[in-house]
C-alpha cells in the first residue's frame, strides 16, 4: 500500500471514529427496517408456497412443497378449465359466505397407459397470505365434470407493499391407478394450476 492510499485509509477510519454515533443511528434507522421488511416478504412468500391437503391440519398432516403442471403427470394429462367465479357476500352474522370457484375437468391418458381410476383432492390457496379452502375429493373421467370449491375470502387483497393477491392457485392431489405388466399400480402426484392472467368463463353476480 503506497503512502497516498494509507493517508486515505486513515482519513476514512478517522471519519468513522468521529461520527460513530451518527453512523450507528443511521444504520439502526435504515438497515434494520430494510432487514425486517425483507424478512417479512420472504417469510410470507415461502410459508404460503406449501400446501396441506387435509381439511383440518394436525401434527400428522403432510406439507407438500413440490408441484408439477397438469400436463407433466406420468400417466395422464389433466384438462382444466376455469368455468365460473362467484364472489362471497357478507351474511347476517358478518361472515363472508356463498363464494366459490367452479372448474371443469377431465383427464386424457398419456401414450399407451391404461388408466383405470383418477381421484383428486382440490385446494384453493393464495400466495403471500394463508387464504385456503379444501374442496371435496372426487373422481375424474375422460368426460368433463363440473365442480365447485367454496372460497369465502375478500379478494383482491394487498397484504404487503407492492403485493396484490388477485386470485388463489388451484392445487390438486392426484391419485391414479394404471395397469403395468398385468398389475395395478397406484401413483400420487401433486399439481399446481395458476389462475394468474386467466379469467373465468362466467362471473356470477351476487343477488
Amino acid at each position: 500500500m503506497n503512502k497516498q492510499s494509507k493517508t486515505k485509509t486513515k482519513r476514512v477510519l478517522s471519519f468513522i471514529h468521529r461520527n460513530r454515533v451518527k453512523i450507528g443511528i443511521w444504520l439502526f434507522l435504515v438497515i434494520l427496517p430494510i432487514t425486517l421488511l425483507i424478512t417479512a416478504y420472504v417469510g410470507s412468500y415461502t410459508t404460503n408456497k406449501a400446501v396441506y391437503f387435509d381439511s383440518e391440519i394436525t401434527e400428522e398432516s403432510v406439507k407438500i412443497k413440490d408441484f408439477i403442471l397438469a400436463d407433466e403427470l406420468k400417466a395422464l394429462t389433466i384438462n382444466i378449465e376455469w368455468d365460473a367465479l362467484k364472489k362471497p357476500i357478507e351474511g347476517d352474522d358478518g361472515e363472508l359466505q356463498d363464494g366459490y370457484y367452479r372448474f371443469v375437468m377431465s383427464y386424457t391418458p398419456n401414450g399407451t397407459y391404461q388408466v383405470s381410476s383418477v381421484k383428486i383432492t382440490p385446494v384453493l390457496q393464495t400466495d403471500w397470505k394463508s387464504y385456503r379452502s379444501v374442496g371435496i375429493q372426487r373422481y375424474l373421467s375422460n368426460n368433463n365434470i363440473s365442480f365447485s370449491i367454496d372460497f369465502n375470502f375478500d379478494l383482491p387483497k394487498s397484504p404487503l407493499l407492492f403485493v396484490t393477491i388477485e386470485d388463489p392457485n388451484l392445487y390438486l392431489k392426484v391419485e391414479y391407478t394404471y395397469s403395468s405388466a398385468g398389475q395395478d399400480v397406484t401413483e400420487i402426484e401433486y399439481v399446481k394450476f395458476s389462475l394468474k392472467d386467466l379469467n373465468p368463463n362466467t362471473v356470477i353476480p351476487n343477488e
